[in-house]
């Protein structure tokens, strides 16, 4: 099978970027391990890389280390260290993220990776015909467990925020799996979180 990129599936690299801050104890943590469980499986071949945002010490960009990034853009230095997990994140062919829902979003410490792969010239540009994403990843895959249940749509700025993002980096296609309502005492939470593992499953299979 020939990728949208022209390589061949044996060649795929899978970024995933692992934000579950409770580790083992994470409930999204789990959908996570389902989903690399059935890949793995169904694409022996791949190959998957993974940033665990917990143990990675990643800082948010101040003065001085955005100074510093915008120099380095400017000098076009982008095989700079400072630039590896933007490197990383642009060359990949698919991106699974594991992000618990938080305050309405997710965990900040996937802001700051965010922050951290955001580089002019090297995952998006700019010119007068607008913004142009310059990654390569053909699809993103969404991870999330939420505790309660949100009717409208517009709470849930974790998905849209990063449906966007794709977006802006040029990803093909975006999904999101998520556990809801699971912390609301009276629904049934084990049920919920089968299902999840359920739809989790489903859309790995079809993944490609």
């Amino acid at each position: 099978m020939q990728s949208a990129h022209g390589k061949g599936d044996s060649m795929k690299k899978i970024l995933v970027i692992d934000a579950c801050v409770r580790g083992e104890m994470s409930r999204t943590k789990k959908l996570l391990d389902k989903a690399l469980s059935v890949l793995r499986g169904t694409h022996p071949d791949w190959i998957f890389e993974t940033v665990c945002l917990p143990e990675a010490g990643l800082r948010c960009l101040d003065r001085q280390s955005l100074e510093e990034r915008d120099d380095l853009l400017a000098k076009k230095q982008v095989d700079h260290p400072r630039f590896a997990l933007a490197h990383q994140f642009r060359e990949a062919d698919g991106i699974i993220v594991a992000a618990p829902f938080w305050d309405l979003s997710f965990p900040a410490m996937l802001k700051v990776y965010i922050e951290n792969v955001s580089a002019d010239g090297l995952t998006f540009f700019c010119d007068a015909e607008g913004l142009h994403g310059m990654c390569k990843a053909s699809w993103m895959l969404h991870l999330a467990t939420r505790g309660g249940l949100y009717e409208a749509a517009s709470w849930l700025q974790d998905s849209a925020y990063l449906e966007q993002m794709c977006r802006f980096f040029g990803i093909g296609s975006y999904t999101c799996v998520s556990a809801d309502g699971i912390d609301i005492v009276g629904l049934p939470a084990d049920r919920i979180m089968e299902e999840a593992l359920e739809k989790t499953e489903k859309v790995c299979k079809e993944l490609s």
